[in-house]
């Protein structure tokens, strides 16, 4: 989405929402008013070509590990609550929130009926069971954790004091006549609350490792009213009822960390006054083309760089060098590096991110429906449909080529042989933000972190368009 103004020379904990400028309330004007919102559904049984039903395991995914084990050992960090609130909103515009707040927690704050999603006791019950194919430094770590955390209860928030709030705001709606558009209609709701809560997951893992009580609350599952602690945290304003997003009149997604971390809270927004709007993004192009004016390049028939392919060698997944750093193929001090995968684990940024993306790796591989849907014969209209989805999710860019026997691996991780078994493939590539990049020297934390937000984003991306 398009930004009010350049982030380049702003305090990334600031956004790109001129909301420090805003003018506050010490009390919220109809708060007590709010009515709780209702949990969204991302079901669509009458329409099995929405994307709404692909949406519906990661969401639940993402719901399944809103709570773990809490690191016993607590780690250092600053005892400054407005240090400790822009740390967090940094992180959480980092992962691509809209707007981020903080507020206290109270007991008015708790909804009188919690709600649950329906997706966790099946998913809860494959990451106690099912083991994932893969030679990823760490994994047999965090599927470990992962499945020690399904049997902790789920209690109410009584001992947590502060929560963080995030927004996402939604895409303009899809034109009725726009190319590619069937599969995303009447689906903002549940798009934005599904990036709002893998933020969401990140952020609350984090804080559990920092040795902090944390417990992440969606659309779909939460004990805390998160229209309430949007307007106490100055990102909505009470109005009939409702929370509004003064800022986002297109709309917003909403999830909300709770801790035991505590935060400086922010202020209540002053409801009379005037709001800048921000452009939804791609109001002068469809969700098919990007906001990249990829039209413009010059293509040609064949890739300019030449490829043997009679002779391009398929390797095995332990021919990659990830694998090869954990067998010792590169030094006993890389393959130390490389050992319960530390060279993540070593920054709780990038093993936050490692460990919802592990959750979702569990749910990637699936069979296809039963019965064949009809209506895709044409092929450029499929790939508008898919590129349309891809980018109206988060992807920065999307390709669709041939997928030829060559590009696949000989065998897999457990060492059985991959027979090719589809020719067509989908490239999404989601790039890993200027912002960061400028102040990164290589081998700090913000590197790792990098690339696990982008894999985690795509993971998400890539798996919804998969189901």
């Amino acid at each position: 989405m398009g930004k009010i103004f350049s982030t380049k020379d702003r305090p990334v904990h600031l956004g790109s929402f001129p909301l420090e400028k805003l003018r506050r309330v010490d009390q919220a004007p109809g708060l007590d008013d709010l009515k709780p919102a209702a949990p969204i559904t991302f079901s669509r049984p009458e329409n099995p070509h929405s994307i709404v039903n692909a949406m519906a395991e990661y969401m639940g995914m993402l719901d399944t590990v809103r709570v773990g084990n809490m690191n016993p050992q607590l780690a250092k960090c600053p005892d400054d609550p407005a240090e400790r609130s822009r740390h967090l909103k940094a992180f959480a515009y980092f992962t691509n929130a809209s707007m981020a707040g903080t507020c206290s927690l109270d007991a008015d704050d708790a909804l009188s009926e919690p709600y649950r999603n329906p997706e966790i006791n099946h998913l809860a019950h494959r990451l106690r069971t099912e083991q994932t194919k893969t030679l990823a430094a760490g994994m047999d770590v965090i599927m470990a954790d992962l499945k020690a955390s399904m049997d902790l209860e789920v209690t109410g928030v009584d001992e947590h004091s502060h929560a963080l709030v995030i927004a996402f705001a939604h895409p303009r709606d899809p034109r009725p006549d726009e190319p590619g558009s069937e599969w995303i209609r009447d689906a903002q709701a549940q798009r934005s609350a599904l990036r709002a809560n893998e933020c969401a997951s990140v952020l609350t893992n984090y804080l559990r490792l920092l040795g902090h009580k944390a417990r992440s609350h969606s659309v779909t599952s939460s004990e805390v009213c998160l229209n309430r602690l949007a307007v106490k945290a100055g990102i909505a304003i009470a109005s009939d009822g409702e929370a509004h997003s003064p800022l986002c009149p297109q709309g917003m997604g909403l999830a909300v960390v709770t801790t035991d971390f505590a935060l400086e809270p922010d202020r209540p927004l002053d409801p009379a006054q005037s709001f800048p709007v921000q452009a939804p993004g791609f109001e002068d192009r469809n969700f098919v083309d990007s906001e990249h004016p990829f039209e413009t390049l010059r293509r040609v028939d064949e890739p300019t760089t030449f490829i043997d392919e009679p002779r391009v060698a398929r390797v095995p997944k332990r021919a990659d060098m990830f694998a090869r750093a954990q067998f010792g193929d590169l030094g006993p001090n890389i393959q130390k590096a490389a050992t319960n995968g530390k060279f993540v684990r070593q920054a709780p940024t990038s093993w936050a991110q490692r460990r919802v993306m592990s959750a979702l790796a569990l749910i990637q591989n699936g069979d296809p429906a039963s019965e064949q849907q009809a209506g895709y014969d044409d092929p450029e209209r499929n790939a508008a449909l898919v590129k349309a989805a891809a980018y109206w999710l988060g992807a920065d860019a999307v390709g669709i080529s041939r997928c030829p026997e060559w590009s696949y691996y000989s065998h897999d991780a457990r060492g059985e042989e991959i027979v090719p078994y589809h020719d067509q493939a989908i490239s999404v590539v989601v790039d890993q933000g200027f912002d960061t990049m400028e102040g990164a020297s290589g081998d700090d934390w913000i590197s790792c972190a990098q690339s696990m937000r982008a894999y985690l984003r795509y993971a998400l991306i890539g798996g919804v368009l998969a189901g």
